[in-house]
């Protein structure tokens, strides 16, 4: 199975854990870079990194180190730009924006969303998921989401990275809820699975039924959390 994929132009790679790099409009977009190196990177860098939340299998700054380039721009929330080393809020400009908010860098617009779970209520808003425009595609990115009513909120969606692991996210049957029931994509990938958490795509992915095309990405990277 591949850890890559073309959507309508758009060139998606998933590299472990909620770690992918979109591709698309002459731009590059890494979604919470973790355990990627200069070696899985090359010549692509970073225009833009994302970050959604600070827990470390996310908020990576050796990967973002690794994926920058020198006017990368690093867009994020204010519980992760207040965790992030010195060292990379100088060399990097970091835009922070709360769910609800958005703001466009480089032409591609990015606007917060809402995402919390159990142990990290809405309130906290320490995770934020990211809805962002792309070669002129609408990508979601939920981060360490549970299931939350704000997704039929979001607009129109074409590709929607849902995590699927059941451990501070969603499980299956919940994101195949959230997708068929709320978020509604042309497409969905599933991720947040099989490295520090369980979970299985294919039964993700017989559950969302007809109607919104499910691509399952191995990750690059297969190691496991603490491997």
């Amino acid at each position: 199975m591949a850890s890559k994929t073309t959507i309508d132009g758009l060139e998606l790679t998933r590299y472990v854990q909620a770690s992918f790099k979109v591709k698309g409009g002459g731009l590059v977009v890494f979604v919470d870079p973790h355990r990627i190196t200069d070696k899985e990177v090359g010549a692509e860098k970073a225009d833009i990194i994302l970050s959604t939340h600070p827990h470390g299998d996310h908020m990576d700054p050796a990967a973002m180190k690794a994926c920058a380039k020198a006017d990368t721009i690093i867009v994020t929330n204010p519980a992760v730009a207040a965790q992030l080393p010195a060292d990379v809020k100088s060399k990097w400009k970091v835009v922070a924006i709360r769910a609800g908010e958005s703001t466009t860098q480089k032409g591609v617009f990015i606007k917060a969303v809402a995402g919390y779970n159990q142990y990290h209520p809405k309130e906290q808003g320490f995770n934020t998921g990211f809805v962002f425009t792309l070669g002129g595609k609408t990508l979601f990115h939920g981060g360490d989401t549970g299931k939350c009513p704000e997704m039929g909120q979001m607009g129109k969606v074409d590709i929607a990275l849902v995590p699927i692991g059941g451990t501070y996210t969603m499980d299956e049957k919940e994101a195949a809820e959230a997708v068929r029931e709320w978020i509604k994509p042309k497409w969905a990938i599933p991720m947040h699975y099989g490295y520090a958490t369980g979970g299985d795509p294919e039964k993700f992915k017989s559950l969302v039924g007809p109607g919104v095309t499910v691509q399952v990405l191995e990750p690059v990277l297969n190691i496991k959390w603490g491997g």
